[in-house]
């Protein structure tokens, strides 16, 4: 996601404390102690160090976050990533390099609009780890 794409941008040299609520895209390659909401994504930089719950439709993580996530769709754990906090989402990709620390709640909830045309009794989450 480039920087021109995020509604709102925490450059690496800001720390913020407080609550960052966006109805847009975030991307943070700063400091965050606080919560973090987004209606849509979160992007957590490689610099980046979020100490608080985050919650989106979509966390993608290369830096750290200290606290719980939640994303309706996809929570996706990039190489260098860390997360220790505990994790609820409905897709979760862990690639080789990532650290979490903390328990998982797979919702068992459609990911696409395709999705819901299936009966409740064969959605199942989906869990990928590399």
């Amino acid at each position: 996601m480039a920087a021109d794409q995020a509604d709102t941008v925490i450059g690496a040299q800001v720390e913020l404390k407080g609550s960052l609520h966006n109805h847009g895209p975030i991307q943070i390659h700063g400091k965050v102690i606080g919560d973090v909401a987004s209606d849509e994504l979160v992007v957590v930089g490689e610099t980046a160090v979020i100490t608080g719950p985050v919650v989106a439709r979509q966390v993608i993580v290369y830096g750290q976050v200290h606290g719980p996530v939640t994303a309706e769709q996809l929570i996706e754990m990039n190489p260098k990533s860390l997360v220790k906090g505990d994790l609820t989402t409905n897709q979760l990709s862990i690639k080789p390099g990532a650290v979490f620390v903390g328990k998982c709640q797979m919702n068992s909830a459609p990911v696409e609009a395709a999705a819901a045309e299936e009966p409740a009794s064969k959605r199942k989450p989906h869990l990928e780890v590399e």
